[in-house]
């Protein structure tokens, strides 16, 4: 009878090559703070200074660091040889990676350390080469593929050269609200949030979702529209510290819409979407945003950038409506569409309510991922040692 593998006792290389910080490097982050409050040693290979090295420093995760970028083969070469260096050094059991273009260079590597499983968590646009033989032998290495929403599941089978059986939908794993969530009867201005990362260097959509507001106006008058409504820019650092206030500012001012607009700083948590009415997305480069989630589970229709995820996630109108991030007329008439017809969406995600809560929390997210990582470990290590014996 073979002993049971136990995680306590393993090493875990969580890599996480980003300058963001965005629901990809909060998931890297929980996982890894997951993973040593069960017993195990996780260690965080990222980019030295980062926004998440500074978070993972402040929850005391160990960490390595990887100078450079992995855009092109040189690059790519680059990051081989220093993460063959850290292998050689470090007793690392599991590798976990957040980022499509290292699985490359890491296919290369692990094609000879058959004893260590690779998990990749899948939430990102990516240019696909698909038909490269090279590209696709290497990322076959892959163990198992980790996708927050069926539809991203559906995109990796179909793009990834890794058998269906090793793509797995396990939620996105956050503290969710208890269900069912009682929402209260607000009186007031209808609040319209709009989530601002403290990451964000560019004006380019905010500019479309400002421009579209007092054409906005004008057409709820033509219907003799009585409520009043109220724009909140949110993020979840002090405005004065954010790089875009003066400007935002000043592109309200300009407008003359400084009676229609507030900043307020929020944690990043479901608890910040209670009080609004209606969330409008902005443009990430993510497939899948924990904001989109958190503002669907307390019942706040959505407006969100068109992708095919969010237009799943949203069941094609039912929840909220979507829109191309460059039309600030489609913006408008859509952000029309969901005041005229607030009541629709209320109701539909009042039924809804329970399935997102039932993929998404944390304690289903985090049974799934122990099971991977004991699973895949012991089917690594008796490969190995079958290869032995047949030595």
């Amino acid at each position: 009878m073979r002993e049971k593998v136990r995680l306590s006792d393993l090493s875990v290389l969580f890599i996480c090559l980003s300058d963001d910080w965005g629901t990809t490097e909060r998931r890297c982050l929980s996982d890894a703070d997951y993973f040593r409050n069960i017993g195990g040693s996780p260690f965080l290979l990222t980019h030295e200074k980062s926004l998440l090295d500074f978070e993972a420093e402040r929850q005391d995760i160990p960490r390595l660091y990887f100078q450079g970028g992995l855009k092109g083969w040189r690059l790519k070469l680059n990051f081989y040889f220093q993460l063959q260096h850290i292998l050689q050094k470090q007793q690392i059991d599991l590798i976990h990676t957040y980022n499509y273009d290292t699985l490359l260079p890491l296919g290369l590597i692990l094609r000879s350390l058959t004893q260590i499983p690779m998990v990749f968590t899948f939430n990102e646009n990516v240019v696909w080469k698909k038909d490269n033989l090279i590209d696709r032998w290497l990322i076959s290495r892959t163990d198992s593929i980790l996708t927050f929403f069926p539809n991203i599941k559906d995109l990796a089978e179909e793009k990834f050269s890794v058998a269906k059986r090793k793509i797995f939908v396990t939620g996105l794993g956050l503290q969710l609200p208890p269900f069912p969530l009682v929402t209260e009867t607000k009186n007031g201005p209808i609040k319209i949030q709009t989530f601002v990362p403290k990451t964000e260097r560019d004006l380019k959509f905010i500019k479309v979702f400002v421009d579209s507001i007092i054409p906005l106006f004008h057409k709820l008058n033509s219907i003799d529209f009585k409520k009043n409504l109220i724009f909140v820019f949110v993020t979840d650092i002090s405005w004065y510290n954010h790089s875009l206030y003066d400007e935002l500012k000043r592109m309200i001012l300009e407008r003359h819409l400084e009676m229609h607009f507030s900043f307020e700083t929020k944690d990043l948590s479901w608890g910040s979407f209670r009080d609004c009415d209606i969330f409008v997305g902005l443009p990430c480069r993510e497939l899948f945003s924990e904001l989109d989630l958190y503002a669907l589970v307390t019942k706040t229709p959505v407006l969100l950038p068109r992708t095919s995820t969010r237009q799943q996630m949203i069941k094609q109108g039912k929840l909220g409506e979507t829109y191309h991030p460059e039309d600030g007329r489609e913006l408008k008439d859509q952000l029309f569409k969901i005041l005229t017809n607030y009541s629709s969406y209320l109701e539909g995600l009042k039924e809804a309510q329970a399935e997102f809560t039932d993929l998404h929390h944390f304690e289903r997210y985090v049974e799934e991922l122990h099971q991977h990582y004991e699973k895949l470990y012991t089917q690594r290590l008796r490969y190995t040692q079958k290869q032995k014996k047949l030595a």
